[in-house]
């Protein structure tokens, strides 16, 4: 009886865990799917304007609108006059319908427990949540004329077809009119290939998906489904969307690290003369604080911490002893890599810490 309670005890740690966990990874997806509804509201937003400046359209019987092309014209595109026509555009959305579902799937297989494909499923959530986001913005504020002839938007007269018209969208068995910068589609596939150059074992996988992301543009293009800005600014976007998540976490996992207060990230003892002397980034100082009076090479030094934040915030992460502290007596010499002087940038004041807390909480970094 006495080891079934002592059982249940230490069972509880873990089911708590896991709650959490994926309380967390539900709030990720939850967050993705009201930003997509979202975005979807905001391309018939698109569509209504475009539609109201370029049809002879009848408000008294709504739905009786005829399309005048004299009033539009699609945008010159020196990528696109390269390019012939593809009609069949159900070939555009199965390579990109495949290459998200094979970068989750190959994801999922290569992490080494369930915590870790928690911790992928949400990465990949909050980066096209971000994503998608901005993507409303930008549909919202600049309508672009379609990138095809003879587009007929689907706009929705009242709230039954309005409801009727947003799965449909979502699924992509209708599509919008205007809703081009910047390109959905390039995003799935850019970032589907960024994290296989992240996560795969061996470079085949890399280079498989390099391919499938070439051959999906392609057939973005070919279809005429965006112009060649809207892709190019999808590739811009997507690679600094996912490089900023991930610095912003590196941040906040060396900081969590250093385990230096809040009040001294900010307090004017961080830029001393001798913080300001020393100006080396905080691995190799918990290194010399962890390893005093001991023979060991800088590499070492550098590596111990690095070991350490690769263990935190990659895939196959061993998430016991991670962290360490660094004692108050060094407060006023030794500083996180990540705030850094102001002096040393040549600003007035030094980088926010808001960024990485927002992304840590995202991760999930504080359960681990």
């Amino acid at each position: 009886m006495l080891g079934g309670l002592q059982s249940q005890l230490a069972q509880r740690p873990r089911l708590r865990l896991f709650l959490r966990e994926f309380g967390l990874l539900a709030a990720a997806w939850g967050s993705l799917t009201v930003v997509v509804v979202w975005m979807v509201l905001c391309q018939e937003w698109s569509d209504m304007r475009w539609l109201s400046r370029n049809t002879n359209y009848n408000r008294q019987k709504l739905g009786n609108w005829k399309l005048n092309h004299s009033g539009y014209k699609m945008l010159d595109d020196i990528v696109l006059d390269q390019i012939p026509l593809m009609t069949e555009r159900w070939i555009t959305d199965a390579v990109v319908n495949s290459a998200a579902l094979i970068a989750v799937g190959g994801g999922m297989f290569m992490a080494r427990g369930w915590q870790a494909r928690a911790v992928y499923l949400r990465r990949i959530a909050w980066m096209m949540a971000t994503l998608y986001f901005l993507r409303s913005i930008t549909i919202s504020v600049t309508t672009l004329p379609p990138s095809v002839n003879n587009c007929k938007p689907q706009i929705a007269h009242n709230t039954s077809e309005l409801v009727r018209i947003v799965p449909l969208m979502i699924s992509g068995q209708l599509s919008g009119c205007t809703d081009k910068v910047f390109s959905g589609h390039t995003s799935i596939l850019i970032i589907s290939f960024l994290f296989w150059t992240r996560y795969a074992r061996h470079w085949t996988f890399v280079a498989y998906s390099a391919v499938h992301t070439l051959a999906g543009i392609v057939c973005v293009l070919a279809v005429r489904l965006h112009y060649s800005v809207d892709v190019l600014l999808a590739i811009v976007l997507t690679y600094s969307a996912h490089q900023m998540y991930y610095l912003l976490l590196e941040c906040a996992v060396r900081q969590q690290i250093v385990g230096l207060p809040r009040h001294f990230l900010h307090g004017s003892t961080m830029y001393s003369p001798g913080a300001l002397a020393s100006r080396r980034c905080a691995s190799s100082e918990i290194d010399e604080i962890e390893l005093t009076e001991s023979e060991v090479s800088p590499t070492q030094k550098r590596g111990s911490v690095e070991q350490k934040v690769q263990a935190v915030y990659t895939l196959g992460a061993n998430f016991d002893d991670t962290k360490s502290t660094v004692n108050a007596s060094f407060a006023d010499t030794h500083f996180n890599c990540c705030h850094v002087s102001a002096d040393v940038l040549l600003t007035n004041r030094s980088p926010s810490t808001v960024l990485p807390t927002i992304v840590a909480w995202m991760d999930g970094l504080h359960l681990r």
